[in-house]
């Protein structure tokens, strides 16, 4: 999985480049293992210059997997909140995308097996 991490209206610190590795690359490096094309962009930005007081900081994560695009948005007053809640958010949207697949394929084996029980009979 390839990954891009921008900074907006702030710098992008060594500390903040971890926290975000540790939390939202690794959390989706076992989901998406063995797809090489699947790219994700993280986006951190202080919305704001001159408030100190409120919703200042948002992230954002949007991840490209076979040809689908997972988005989640968050804006919280810490950015590390905001990671978290983007984190959990498209981990879970990210599970769901890969369950359906799987859903479909056992849905067409039942349908096979019980084509195959009805020609036998």
């Amino acid at each position: 999985m390839r990954t891009n991490i921008h900074a907006n209206g702030t710098t992008l610190t060594p500390a903040l480049r971890e926290y975000v590795e540790g939390k939202i690359v690794a959390s989706l490096t076992p989901l998406v293992e063995g797809d090489d094309s699947a790219m994700l962009d993280i986006e951190l930005e202080l919305t704001t210059r001159h408030h100190k007081k409120g919703d200042v900081w948002r992230a954002e994560a949007n991840l490209s997997i076979g040809g689908q695009m997972i988005r989640s948005e968050h804006t919280a007053e810490d950015i590390h909140t905001a990671i978290d809640v983007v984190e959990e958010d498209i981990v879970r949207e990210t599970k769901k995308y890969k369950d359906k697949g799987r859903t479909h394929q056992r849905e067409g084996g039942r349908r096979f097996k019980d084509f195959l029980r009805r020609w036998t009979s």
